[in-house]
């Protein structure tokens, strides 16, 4: 009875992994590269002719005081707390269309000072990258560029998760776009909406940083990603102008970086799994029992 019974135990054991992959499976973000990371960020910044010498270096300066910020430091350590595999992060710009490559490559950040730690980067090399990041153009407002490079960058880098709101993509802009890349339109604002859906399709959310309201509601209406089956919720960042931004990026990284927490736009996990698995497990128990009884039968 007990050499019967051992594989029927282990087979309740399968079930329950045969239930998580096959219910659970679907909620996972896609794996692409070959390195496993907790988080892939993509940072795009709008570099268009609306931006100043002055707000640019505002908008850099913003983001690196945001980086050093302990808060935000906290969350990027939590990427790489109990070896969930660190942050994936890059930078790249776009104006009339997007520059290629990005302005600062994909990095992969294991520890805030120290480099080499489980074979990444540290965030001080990547805050030594950005302060020294030079502006790559200057023309007129693409957002669907920026966009579509940024997800042709998660969708080809070395790094995956399984995490379904792993990927995110941060859009930083003071413009409603005047420029639409997409043939066949000039309806300001559609181009940006068919790579919402693209993102969407690869489980990338999307948030934006708007400087100004009119950047925030272009942002709103045509480029953060609604909530959908997959992931949470995208999000737009308010700042009145770009002597606010330093503020804003700081509450916007404390949002996205990192574990999210819990809020009504949050992703849950569906039922399915874990029914799977809890009728698994509650078949596993019964088999326990009838080993049980057996042995004190023969005993």
């Amino acid at each position: 009875m007990r050499t019967t019974l051992k594989p029927l135990l282990r087979g309740g054991a399968a079930a329950a992994a045969i239930a998580i992959t096959v219910f659970g499976g679907a909620q996972q973000a896609q794996a692409v590269g070959t390195i496993e990371v907790f988080q892939e960020l993509f940072l795009s910044l709008d570099v268009s002719g609306s931006i100043s010498p002055n707000n640019f270096n505002l908008y850099k300066d913003g983001y690196i005081a945001a980086f050093n910020n302990t808060d935000v430091q906290a969350k990027i350590s939590e990427t790489f707390a109990f070896g969930r595999g660190g942050l994936a992060i890059a930078v790249g710009q776009w104006s009339n269309t997007a520059f290629s490559p990005p302005v600062i490559d994909w990095q992969h950040i294991t520890s805030l000072d120290t480099d080499g730690v489980n074979g990444g980067t540290s965030l001080n090399t990547f805050l030594t990258a950005l302060d020294g990041m030079g502006r790559q153009g200057s023309s007129t407002t693409c957002v669907d560029c920026g966009m579509a490079a940024a997800i042709t960058e998660i969708n080809t880098n070395d790094y995956f998760t399984t995490r379904a709101d792993g990927r995110v993509i941060d859009i930083s802009t003071d413009g409603q776009g005047n420029r639409e890349a997409c043939s066949g339109t000039s309806n300001i604002g559609e181009c940006s909406r068919i790579r919402r859906d693209q993102a969407v399709a690869s489980k990338i959310i999307i948030n934006g940083l708007g400087v100004g309201n009119s950047a925030s509601n272009f942002l709103t209406d045509n480029v953060v990603t609604p909530l959908n089956g997959d992931t949470r919720a995208g999000f737009v960042q308010k700042a009145a102008n770009f002597g606010a931004f330093e503020a804003a990026i700081t509450t916007k990284l404390i949002r996205e970086v990192g574990p999210p927490g819990p809020g009504p736009t949050d992703s849950v996990p569906g039922p399915l799994p874990v029914l799977g698995a809890a009728a698994a497990f509650g078949f596993s128990r019964k088999l326990r029992r009838r080993i049980n009884t057996a042995n004190f039968h023969q005993a």
